[in-house]
């Protein structure tokens, strides 16, 4: 299997391991399918990961499209972080 590195942590990891994201018409897509057009980028499936890439602003470097719209990963994080919250809370 492929190794790819994580935009987040760094850390080399199988392919299938990490989520792909792939920008389209300036806006980062996730690609879940891995058959996307495009460049790529990847990133592990954790708030952590995803939010560590967010705040280095390692999107629009990786993907070479320098006004990314990063709202799908700003949801994902969201939705990670929410799913933490309820399951430490009950």
């Amino acid at each position: 299997m492929p190794v790819r590195r994580c935009l987040g942590c760094r850390q080399s990891e199988s392919k299938d391991l990490l989520l792909r994201v792939v920008a389209e018409n300036n806006q980062a897509v996730l690609d879940e399918s891995g058959r996307r057009p495009g460049r790529g980028a990847y990133v592990h499936r954790s708030a952590e990961c995803v939010g560590a890439s967010l705040r280095t602003k390692a999107w629009p470097r990786a993907l070479k499209e320098p006004r990314l719209d990063l709202e799908q990963l700003t949801l994902l994080v969201a939705h990670e972080d929410d799913t933490e919250k309820n399951r430490l809370n009950g």
